[in-house]
């Protein structure tokens, strides 16, 4: 938990402060698809030897596959003068656990939602502005069934461009890896006491956006 309030303590106190009085907000709504998501599904398999001696290992029976899908998001922020811009993020995928994924929860409906704080460094050329852009946050997983809700660490990088239609219009788009610390969790796949559970992980995912960038 330390580790996602630090950031969002950050962007609170850099928009409190005095220097940043005149700075310029902006919303931009944003729509756009993502692609992947694996996760490894673990079973413990107990063994007694001869002696009377048990043991317990795990073994992979399984992955949770999340299926590609259209997202929408929101990003709040202020520019600075670098130029950039320090935001927040969230965007939720409505999308299910594709078939072939581990047999109990193939096909069914999941949200994948982000909450994220960030910022971008833009390379301006007149009305068309590069930029590059990093985030941290978490990552929250909700089946929508009697599966558990979880929530991950997670960050994202991305490349994008938005182009000034108006001095306080502008179209953007971009991309976005989104890599989510997955602890092992036996509660995101099974409902009460179960001898599965998602691995320790990395799930990486990858979003495309477009959107509108209103300043104010």
């Amino acid at each position: 938990m330390k580790r996602l309030l630090a950031p969002i303590g950050l962007m609170v106190s850099l928009v409190a402060a005095p220097a940043m009085a005149e700075r310029t907000y902006f919303i931009a709504p944003m729509y756009g698809y993502t692609v992947g998501g694996t996760l490894d599904v673990t079973e413990k398999v107990t063994e007694e030897d001869e002696d009377g001696n048990v043991t317990s290992s795990r073994e992979t029976v399984g992955e949770l596959k999340f299926d590609e899908g259209s997202h929408v998001g929101l990003m709040l922020g202020v520019e600075t003068y670098d130029p950039g811009n320090i935001y927040l993020y969230y965007s939720k995928q409505g999308s299910t656990f594709k078939e072939g994924s581990f047999a109990p929860t193939s096909g069914i409906d999941v949200d994948v939602e982000f909450y994220h704080v960030g910022g971008s460094l833009y390379y301006p050329r007149g009305d068309f502005r590069p930029y590059i852009t990093a985030s941290v946050g978490a990552t929250r997983i909700k089946p929508q069934t009697v599966y558990s809700n979880e929530t991950f660490f997670s960050m994202g990088f991305g490349l994008g461009a938005e182009y000034l239609l108006f001095e306080h219009l502008a179209v953007m788009a971009d991309y976005r890896a989104m890599v989510t610390a997955v602890d092992s969790s036996s509660t995101l796949v099974c409902n009460g006491s179960c001898v599965f559970r998602v691995e320790g992980d990395t799930m990486i995912q990858s979003q495309f956006n477009i959107g509108l960038r209103v300043r104010f």
